[in-house]
């Protein structure tokens, strides 16, 4: 008989042209023992693809939580935030990125992101680890089909300490 259990593990993607930041990452998520995949993407116009082939793509889901750094070769964080939320298909899937207050500000104007998409950079190895433990919560809740936060229904589960932004609203 077939196992019809959900076994798949989740899938984060890291939109970072920053080496080390990535590997950092992937170590904390290692270090963590997360069952996760992780695919990291180099540049804005790489990922931008990506994401055009996971929306048309009938077959293939969409990734359980997607992380961006603003400051990406090409396109921007922004302009691949802008396009995520833009479609259907990422409705429900999990995005944080690290900007600026003035940048995250735009964005929330806009209506594009909440609070919790909003994030600082790790400086830290404990900060790393804080932010595999982040996006893995809300991968799980995306793949479990379940609210990240009981507290409202955004797919983000929500950041606390050093890794939420404390200078934007």
């Amino acid at each position: 008989m077939t196992n019809t259990t959900n076994t798949h593990i989740p899938t984060i993607v890291y939109v970072e042209d920053n080496g080390g930041d990535a590997l950092l990452f992937e170590e904390a998520l290692r270090e963590s023992c997360l069952a996760v995949q992780l695919q990291v993407i180099e540049d804005g116009d790489k990922a931008l693809r990506y994401f055009q082939v996971k929306a048309s793509a009938r077959d293939l889901p969409p990734p359980h939580c997607i992380l961006l750094d603003n400051y990406l070769p090409k396109v921007s964080g922004e302009q691949l935030l802008r396009f995520i939320r833009g479609t259907a298909v990422y409705k429900d899937t999990p995005v944080y990125i690290f900007s600026t207050p003035k940048d995250y500000q735009d964005l929330v104007d806009a209506g594009i992101v909440s609070p919790e998409s909003f994030l600082t950079k790790p400086t830290s190895w404990d900060e790393f680890l804080a932010l595999s433990h982040l996006l893995m919560k809300s991968a799980e809740a995306k793949q479990d089909n379940v609210p990240a936060s009981p507290t409202d229904d955004r797919p983000e589960a929500h950041a606390k300490g050093s890794l939420r932004r404390q200078d934007v609203p």
